[in-house]
């Protein structure tokens, strides 16, 4: 009750500063038939209020993003159950060259990525070519709750540093550093005369520690490169080994090609550390082609190397206008599978009237002596926006597969944007 109240103190208070307030207010409700523990047949029916709101005077904004949620068809212990994504202020062009914001936020900085209650500033220098970014605060856990973290055992910090030397190339260099907390456990050992007894194992955090390099050039519409490498620090190994160009053959086609080297992402002293682990080395070249407006074709194809083994991926598919296909095929030592999805989406009375389509099928088995599996889905929903500020989305979703052989779903969401604009002078 507390933070509620306190959000609300803090809404108020930020929009009766502000001369511009914004926001989104959206309603959703997802039902559908499940089983519970004892296999019971069960109707679930759950109730969304999200609510974004953005308040701003000159340099100064506040955001929030929070949803709150609870389950009508059946009993849940934390509903109604309060996510609070974002309780961001911001304070920009500081002395013309930096921004600073503090609260709970995501942070998207070259290696280092996540959820944070904390603060980020950022800085630019010579005519904003050089980019100074760093950031710092305690990880959020799961239940998006407000609480108190210690940063040393459960935090998120690093920063990242971009340079420009050329107008269409950027450098950039990042580092992070993340630590989370491991919850206490009681154990049985046993003492000198064999007898058992019960004492508390304190873990210590888990760890990362990363540093990256990020570099991308794009000439005009003639070809673009992006390439990046990311190091563990802890295990002293390269952890990601990315780089991805696209060349423009002709003016209507395009040519792609990709590498990835992955080493299996593991915090340093986890359990699952002390395991052998394997890097995978995937190459994949495609063809685009827009030989109209209005019509867009690819194909890719892909190789995948393990240890020993090796799987491949071909993707085909296309739009036009209103509509688009996709057939993918994989086969080696992942499995195999074959998939088609089309969907369509045409509006109607200026826009105001949508539906959609969307059907898939598909066949898989994980080796070759096994029988396949079919798949099926569909999705027929419908979006109505009688104005700018109102809208309804309404989607009917059933899929089929061995283990469910009929699961439908109904999604139903409405939107509300509002927008005031306010002269306290």
């Amino acid at each position: 009750m507390f933070r509620k109240i306190f959000i609300g103190l803090v809404l108020l208070s930020a929009s009766a500063l502000a001369q511009l307030t914004t926001g989104r207010l959206t309603t959703s409700f997802y039902g559908f038939e499940g089983r519970d523990s004892a296999l019971a047949k069960v109707l679930y029916l759950r109730a969304y209020e999200n609510v974004y709101f953005n308040a701003a005077s000159g340099d100064y904004s506040f955001n929030m993003n929070a949803i709150v949620s609870n389950d009508f068809g059946s009993t849940i212990q934390t509903d109604p159950e309060l996510r609070v994504n974002s309780f961001l202020m911001k304070v920009k062009n500081i002395g013309g060259h930096a921004d600073i914001s503090a609260g709970r936020q995501f942070v998207f900085a070259g290696v280092g990525s996540g959820l944070i209650d904390g603060i980020s500033g950022s800085a630019r220098f010579f005519g904003n070519a050089l980019v100074v970014h760093g950031y710092g605060g305690s990880n959020v856990i799961q239940s998006r709750e407000i609480r108190k973290n210690y940063i040393g055992t459960n935090g998120l910090f690093g920063g990242q540093v971009t340079y420009a030397p050329i107008e269409d190339g950027v450098v950039g260099v990042s580092y992070m550093n993340k630590r989370w907390e491991r919850k206490p456990y009681a154990a049985l050992r046993m003492d000198s005369l064999f007898n058992p007894y019960s004492i508390v194992i304190n873990s210590r955090p888990n760890e990362e520690e990363l540093a990256s390099i990020d570099v991308e050039y794009q000439h005009g519409q003639v070809y673009s490169v992006q390439a990046k490498t990311d190091y563990d620090i802890l295990s002293k190994d390269i952890s990601k080994v990315q780089g991805f160009t696209r060349v423009g053959v002709m003016k209507e086609l395009n040519v792609t090609a990709e590498y990835i080297f992955r080493q299996p992402r593991l915090a340093y002293n986890s359990i699952f550390s002390v395991f052998n682990i394997n890097s995978t080395k995937e190459i994949e070249g495609g063809l685009e082609y827009r030989p109209m407006s209005k019509t867009f074709l690819f194909a890719r194809f892909a190789n995948v190397n393990y240890v020993d083994e090796s799987s491949q991926r071909v993707v085909v598919g296309g739009a036009y206008d209103f509509i688009s296909a996709t057939y993918t095929q994989n086969f080696g030592y992942a499995g195999e599978l074959n998939g088609v999805s089309v969907q369509a989406t045409y509006p109607m009375m200026e826009r105001t009237f949508t539906p959609m389509c969307a059907i898939g099928f598909a066949t898989y088995k994980l080796d070759k002596v096994d029988p396949a599996s079919k798949v099926f889905n569909g999705t027929f929903g419908v979006v109505y926006r009688p104005l700018q500020t109102l809208s309804t989305d309404l989607q009917i979703q059933w899929m089929s597969t061995p283990q469910y052989k009929s699961d439908m779903r109904i999604f139903l969401k409405i939107n509300y944007w509002f927008s005031e604009k306010l002269n306290w002078l």
